[in-house]
């Protein structure tokens, strides 16, 4: 009975070992398959190199940039760009919202702008002008030398003449009052200098015969030749026959003395 017992386990071992036998060549053959798979590959990867060439020029793949501070134009520029886009936030503001008074407002802004630039300009151009244009006692600085050398004329009613025929009344009216002042210079009666104002001239003349005409004719010439105001033959006629009646009473006053 025991050797049956025995005989049936080793019946039973022998069935389990032939079952296992069959699954073993499965399962250990994978492994030197893959191993030789393993050993024939061998041959090295090759990388293209323009690709690489390409990933390095690209700045993307750059993981060592130089930061570069800016400058103060850039800064400068930078600034200038945000402040215009602030304006322009301020003056479009509630414009997309479609709103009758934002648009009304918009106008109201534009008007304001151009406003005061107008006002810049027409300041500026006048503060210019009045820099440009020299006064009457620069005006004399500047024609010394050719008033000076007119006094010296011994005939200026020649001039006077020459101009009145040119229709150039307003430079006959220069010529006639300096022709006024070489007479009352000859006649001693003002002492004729060229940093003298008509004004020193009028407080020298001690004759009132003289010094109504003498006042009258010289704030004329002010007027006409330093204002640039342009005579016409019938005022041109007033002002020669008021000169000439000047001369006149120059002349009598010189030789009554």
């Amino acid at each position: 009975m025991e050797i049956k017992t025995k005989a049936i386990r080793l019946f039973v071992f022998l069935l389990l070992f032939l079952k296992l036998g069959g699954l073993s060549p499965a399962l250990y053959s994978t492994p030197i398959l893959q191993k030789e798979s393993l050993q024939l590959d061998t041959t090295p990867i090759e990388f293209d190199k323009s690709i690489i060439e390409s990933y390095k020029a690209d700045d993307n793949y750059n993981y060592f940039k130089t930061i570069v501070e800016p400058s103060a134009w850039d800064r400068f520029k930078n600034w200038l760009n945000l402040q215009w886009n602030k304006f322009m936030n301020w003056l479009l503001s509630g414009i997309e919202e479609g709103n009758l008074w934002n648009y009304v407002a918009l106008i109201l802004k534009i008007l304001v702008i151009v406003g005061i630039g107008v006002l810049i300009i027409w300041l500026f151009s006048k503060y210019y002008s009045s820099r440009q244009k020299p006064s009457a006692q620069h005006q004399n600085l500047v024609n010394l030398s050719e008033e000076e050398q007119l006094l010296r004329q011994k005939d200026l009613l020649s001039l006077v003449d020459e101009a009145e025929q040119n229709e150039n009344y307003r430079l006959a009216s220069r010529y006639l009052f300096l022709n006024t002042l070489k007479n009352l210079r000859e006649k001693k009666i003002i002492d004729y200098q060229f940093q003298k104002t008509n004004s020193d001239y009028k407080s020298e003349i001690t004759q009132d015969i003289i010094k109504t005409d003498f006042n009258y004719l010289s704030r004329l010439y002010e007027f006409v030749w330093y204002g640039d105001f342009e005579l016409n033959v019938s005022d041109f006629k007033k002002i020669k026959s008021r000169s000439e009646n000047l001369i006149i009473n120059i002349k009598n006053l010189k030789a009554d003395g």
